[in-house]
C-alpha cells in the first residue's frame, strides 16, 4: 500500500475524531490491524475499503487516491446525511425546508 493511501486512513479516522481502537471496532477489527494500515505495512481486504470510503464520505476511487478533485456542496450533504439516523435526517430536512421557505418568500432580511 503507498504511504499516500495510508496517509488518507490516517487523516479522515482522525477528522472523525475516532481512535484506531474506534475505528477497529467499526471495522471489526483490531487497532493493531489499523495501525498496521496507518504505516503502509498491510492493507484492507475490499469490502473492508469499501467500508471506509462510505464511513469517510468519499468514494472508493477517492480513498484510493485515484481522483483527486473535492466533491461539491450537494454531495458532500448528501454523503453526511446517509451516515445520520432517519431522526437525524428529517430535523435536517425541516431545518432545510424552513431555510428555503424564509429564502425564498420575498421577504427582506430586516
Amino acid at each position: 500500500m503507498s504511504h499516500f493511501y495510508a496517509e488518507k486512513i490516517r487523516r479522515h479516522r482522525q477528522r472523525m475524531g475516532l481512535s484506531q481502537q474506534q475505528l477497529g471496532e467499526r471495522m471489526g477489527v483490531s487497532a493493531v490491524a489499523v495501525s498496521k494500515w496507518e504505516r503502509g505495512q498491510s492493507q484492507p481486504d475490499i469490502p473492508t475499503l469499501t467500508a471506509l470510503a462510505d464511513l469517510f464520505g468519499m468514494t472508493l476511487d477517492e480513498l484510493c487516491g485515484r481522483r483527486e478533485e473535492e466533491p461539491g456542496n450537494i454531495t458532500l450533504m448528501a454523503r453526511a446525511m446517509g451516515r445520520m439516523t432517519p431522526e437525524e435526517q428529517e430535523k435536517v430536512l425541516a431545518v432545510g425546508k424552513a431555510l428555503f421557505a424564509h429564502a425564498f418568500s420575498g421577504e427582506e432580511d430586516a
